[in-house]
């Protein structure tokens, strides 16, 4: 077992300063520490040392949390250490993601101490627990092998019965109790049923069903017909084992052939059952209670377990009677007696029994009762088994674990709302119900030391703060503000009792509300003091225990959490509503823009279109040169002036993704493209391409910029051969799961371009050729690139001068909407 002064702890974080920070933290705390920076590092740690507990950062580089913790998960001995995950602040997604890989609990970022130090402390109580537990697990396993053994031994069969299946399985010698030949018992219930005499079957059915359905003993005699007639006498008993929501799901038992011992039933009886409480319990109070002369006998466990030497017992029962716990006594002589009257074999029942230095040891007691022909009991074999250990455990593990969901389900509950109001009132009511207070505030301290009442949860009957007229009427001392402001917890157990510990104005207020018993922790919002998150016992005093206030407090500090991120929420809202104001009015100046600009151009082409018809013959011939350069200049200008509103628009007047055939698009493309086609003697080969989700606008549009910059680049005097194909492959990118990607290729034998400008022809303006060489604006493939982007794609060329270029156009199969991102968590 560990402790905390001996627990090793393996903290796995890329960040040095933080594992540093955690380790300095932990070793101050009393615990030894080990370290690893990745997943690789941390399987190697943990193999070679075994800590007691992993501290396991989410994100990682080389190997991140999520596939360490699934690794982990495949050692034998993971499962008594507790792994605790930290992922990013309010990430759902990864907090679902860690239990599904394994993770025992998760802790979010930005880590408090506080809330670790608690979480690492009740994580290795819990590991020590289960271990505990499973312990005596592989006891009662033993223990089970012992009775397999004990019941072979005794020529006994076993049979486990799977309600679900209707299937019965049988122990080996199932062929030789019920007289069959080898192999020829197939397991079924109703074969089994079949083997028993008829004027017997139907109580034996009664009997199991009524086991079933009520939770009677299953405990009968019936006997069975051999295949050559015989017949012969079976005793079957069993118990019903239920599932979580109390349906019967398997029942299992034994079965002996009692034929050649019918008549010396009671002693073989009283053997057989001395035999399996034995062999059950070596190690517990084995007692024997002679019922005709009231005398009991004891075997040398009452000294082991409770303290009494041989000496000190009476032979009578009375003797044991008094020393059950006086609470107890009642209950359990009438359900010892009433097992008797009702003709019961077995009894059982737990209750508390005093040991020799009057300390109380929780039991659970078993006994066989025998009985003579006349169905009166004579005699009764017991074992006595000390319990308190086991319910302790069990108790203190329900507990927590009780605990731990309660607290679960309200931090569900706070995360689940965006709204701090709502989050604040969803608080305040989930605590009332679980601590059963009368009372439970939520406090907002300003810097005037004045107290704002934001939510309130009360109990049905109970004045509110609005009935009490004193909203906003409370102010705290400096000295005690400052002392919540060092993480303080206030707890008043009886108002009544601690008067002189509290001042006469805070007093007057607390009887002004009704308070008998008070518990306020401190919420703190980035790190400063911001209220109090108060319960209130109004009716009588309360002792509150650690368990109350440790609670409150992590639920203060999930209440700070929930602030914080609404803050964040509220300024990522203005911000989001500033971009959509500035993007709305650059979208209008745009237009705008646009339409003043390509005005004057339209009256200096239209002029010296006038100016070359009027006068062209009488104009000296600098001046038609004059003029000519000024219209392609007027026409590169239009050009570039509709390439920048093609690129805005590529965003702010995107069409919803509908299903595109790219292969109709791109036939529908090489239509509009076949004058350019014919000039340049193009050869254009287009093979299987897919149907993906896009804006077929947009796609038209990257297909025709595409396709017409590999007939433009061409190399002279040898005819373009342009290929367009596709292939398909599943993403591997850890930051987007789930896509189905397919990639377009658009091939070209043109001029070429050096690799290294591989990136520079995508961005705006860039061109690696003269105008006078090659056309254009520099703007195409930007819109290219944007277009791409805008469906969450990527575009790349590669390329060698003289050798043509290869353009790689990757897009995803399937719907963005469908597409889950995953955050870096910095």
């Amino acid at each position: 077992m560990t402790n905390q002064n001996s627990a090793l702890i393996l903290i796995v974080d890329d960040d040095d300063i933080t594992r540093i920070h955690l380790r300095q933290l932990m070793e101050h705390a009393g615990y030894r520490v080990v370290e690893a920076s990745n997943g690789y590092e941390a399987i190697s740690t943990y193999t070679d040392l075994h800590p007691d507990m992993v501290l396991l950062d989410a994100i990682m580089p080389v190997m991140d949390g999520f596939t360490c913790c699934a690794q982990l998960q495949t050692f034998p001995d993971i499962q008594d250490t507790p792994i605790l995950m930290i992922t990013a602040a309010y990430e759902p997604a990864a907090v679902e993601r860690a239990f599904a890989v394994g993770a025992t609990d998760y802790i979010t970022k930005p880590i408090q101490w506080v809330v670790l130090s608690h979480r690492i402390r009740h994580l290795l109580a819990a590991s020590r627990a289960i271990k505990q537990l499973r312990q005596q697990n592989q006891q009662a396993q033993l223990r089970e092998a012992q009775i397999k053994i004990a019941l072979e031994a005794a020529r006994l069969g076993t049979w486990d019965w799977d309600i679900s299946t209707n299937q019965v399985t049988w122990s080996d010698n199932k062929e030789m109790l019920f007289g069959l030949k080898p192999g020829s018992f197939d397991d079924q219930y109703e074969t089994f049923l079949n083997c028993i005499h008829p004027q017997d079957r139907h109580f034996v059915n009664i009997s199991i069903m009524q086991a079933v359905q009520t939770d009677t003993e299953y405990d009968v005699e019936f006997r069975i017909v051999l295949p050559d007639l015989s017949i012969r006498w079976l005793v079957s008993k069993g118990v019903v084992f239920r599932n979580a929501a109390g349906a019967a799901v398997r029942m299992s038992g034994i079965v002996i052939d009692i034929t050649k011992r019918k008549q010396a039933e009671a002693e073989l009886r009283q053997s057989e059952e001395r035999f399996q409480i034995i062999s059950h319990a070596t190690n517990d109070v084995i007692w024997d209670w002679d019922l005709l002369t009231n005398q009991v006998w004891w075997n040398q466990g009452v000294q082991t377990l409770f303290g009494y030497s041989l000496s000190q017992l009476n032979a009578d029962l009375s003797w044991w009677y008094e020393r059950i716990h006086p609470e107890d006594q009642k209950r359990i002589e009438t359900d010892m007696w009433d097992a008797m009257n009702r003709g019961q074999q077995f009894w059982s029942n737990e209750y508390r029994f005093r040991c020799y230095d009057n300390s109380y040891a929780d039991i659970l007691d078993r006994a066989y009762i025998i009985y003579d022909q006349t169905g009166s009991p004579v005699r009764m074999i017991g074992a006595m088994m000390d319990i308190t250990e086991r319910k302790r455990v069990q108790a203190q593990l329900q507990w927590q674990n009780l605990r731990s969901q309660l607290f679960a389900d309200i931090t569900l509950k706070i995360r689940q709302s965006l709204q701090i109001d709502e989050i604040l009132q969803t608080s305040v009511t989930e605590v009332q119900k679980l601590l059963h207070t009368d009372r439970v505030l939520i406090l907002q301290l300003r810097s005037n030391g004045k107290v704002i009442i934001l939510k309130e949860a009360v109990v049905s009957g109970l004045a509110t703060a609005a009935d009490l007229e004193i909203i906003n009427q409370t102010t705290f001392d400096p000295m005690c503000l400052a002392k919540y402001a060092q993480g303080t917890i206030k707890v008043i157990s009886n108002v009544d009792q601690e008067q002189a510990n509290i001042s006469i104005a805070y007093l007057q207020l607390l009887q002004q509300w009704g308070v008998k018993a008070k518990l306020s922790v401190p919420i703190f919002l980035q790190n400063q003091i911001w209220g109090l998150l108060v319960a209130h016992q109004c009716v009588h005093p309360r002792q509150w225990n650690n368990w109350e206030i440790e609670l409150l407090q992590q639920l203060a500090d999930q209440i700070g959490i929930a602030l914080a991120q609404s803050q964040i929420l509220e300024t990522e809202t203005r911000q989001r509503q500033e971009l959509i104001r500035s993007n709305e009015e650059l979208q209008q100046f745009a237009f705008i823009a646009s339409h003043d600009l390509q005005e004057p151009l339209r009256k200096i082409k239209t002029f010296s279109e006038r100016l070359i018809s009027i006068f062209g013959d009488a104009l000296p011939a600098p001046a038609s040169d004059y003029l000519e350069r000024m219209q392609n200049a007027v026409l590169r200008m239009q050009t570039l002036i509709e390439d920048l509103l093609t690129l805005s628009r590529v965003t702010t007047r995107a069409q919803p993704s509908i299903s595109v055939n790219l292969a109709q698009i791109t036939q529908e493309v090489l239509s509009d493209l076949e004058v350019l086609i014919q000039q340049t003697g193009a050869t254009i080969e287009v093979r299987d391409l897919p149907t993906i989700p896009a804006d077929p606008l947009q796609m038209r549009q990257l297909m025709q910029n595409l396709i017409g910059n590999a007939l433009k680049f061409h190399r002279p005097q040898m005819p373009p051969i342009v290929k367009i194909y596709s292939q398909y492959f599943h993403n591997q990118s850890d930051q987007v799961v789930g896509w189905e990607l397919c990639q377009i290729i658009i091939e070209d034998n043109g001029i070429g371009f050096e690799q290294k400008y591989s990136d520079r022809i995508f961005q705006i303006f860039q061109r690696l050729h003269g105008r006078r060489e090659y056309e254009g604006t520099g703007i195409g493939l930007t819109i290219c690139r944007k277009i791409v982007e805008r469906h969450f794609g990527k575009i790349t060329a590669e390329s060698k001068p003289g050798q043509g270029t290869k353009f790689f156009v990757t897009l995803p199969m399937n719907s963005p909407t469908e597409f889950l991102f995953l955050e870096r968590d910095y």
